[in-house]
């Protein structure tokens, strides 16, 4: 990939249902179209603007892999979940992902809409960071299926299904047995996600481990556990009345199944965040999840937000 600020490409992806989506995607095409800045649409993108946009200037238009593979940079508009998405285009290749947010909550995508083109000036610039963020893959023991996740793989119940029997395996020692409504494999980016709404702990996206969450265990002993990201996890789920599925990043694997067996690992290839340009990550964990805010007290009082 290109470097030099007169070479740097830019591509963009989004979630093209929504009306913010394509507005926010217009002003940015034409910013880059006024500064001469080159960039690459996905080919869902053209059809939903007004006009020729992208036969204009320095814009091109390629295939969601290709635009992965080309771009220095990729911008993403939506929510967290059109990061997600976007992130298994560009995981094989590295390529950097500045996620602008219009979604509801943007932990991972946490630029605004009116951030973006200050922040494009400092990309530009090299005025930012790359956050590698640690993957998780998945590997189907059926039939060898691979498959990635940057927050979570998730085995659960499906459908109707009361309860399913999970056995976890970690680096071939035997972890424990659940009747449970599923089990959580997250990474650290992940622990803020579905992770932390089964009760799982926060963890910082440096730390490289791997967090094992029941989801509603049939015992009140069975407790969220993190063991090194270097460990090899074999889960077995099954159910005699009903059936299972597996999910990464919220993306149905396999579902409709009577017995799944997944083993989890470190995923070979980060993902690339851009970072430096907007708020950092405990400002972050505090302003989007209120975490450890007493509602008691001013906001003056709870530390430097108030400053």
């Amino acid at each position: 990939m290109t470097s030099s600020r007169e070479s740097l490409v830019f591509g963009i992806m989004g979630n093209v249902s929504r009306d913010a989506t394509i507005d926010a995607i217009a002003r940015t095409v034409d910013f880059f179209i006024r500064r001469r800045i080159p960039f690459i649409l996905e080919e869902a993108i053209p059809p939903c603007l007004d006009d020729a946009r992208t036969g204009e200037g320095s814009g091109s238009v390629a295939s969601r892999d290709e635009v992965a593979r080309k771009a220095d940079v990729v911008i993403t508009f939506g929510g967290d979940g059109t990061l997600l998405s976007t992130v298994q285009s560009t995981l094989p290749y590295e390529t950097p992902v500045l996620g602008v947010n219009l979604g509801k909550l943007g932990f991972l995508s946490d630029i605004s809409v009116d951030e973006l083109f200050l922040a494009i000036e400092q990309i530009m610039d090299g005025n930012y960071s790359i956050e590698r963020r640690m993957t998780i893959t998945g590997h189907m023991q059926d039939d060898h299926q691979r498959f990635h996740a940057l927050n979570d793989i998730v085995l659960a119940k499906n459908g109707s299904t009361k309860v399913i029997s999970i056995d976890a395996y970690v680096d071939g020692d035997f972890l424990a047995s659940f009747v449970a409504d599923g089990l959580i494999v997250s990474t650290p980016t992940g622990s803020t996600a579905y992770s932390l709404a089964t009760g799982g702990p926060v963890v910082v996206p440096s730390s490289g481990v791997i967090i094992i969450s029941p989801i509603s265990a049939h015992t009140l002993t069975a407790r969220p556990v993190i063991v090194s990201g270097d460990s090899l996890i074999d889960v077995c789920a099954r159910t005699e009345d009903g059936s299972v599925m597996v999910m990464a990043d919220g993306r149905y694997i396999r579902e409709n199944e009577t017995s799944i067996e997944v083993q989890i690992a470190r995923g070979a290839h980060p993902v690339s965040l851009v970072k430096g340009l907007g708020p950092r990550y405990f400002e972050t964990l505090r302003r989007k999840l209120i975490w450890a805010q007493d509602g008691r007290l001013p906001k003056d009082s709870s530390g430097s937000d108030g400053m």
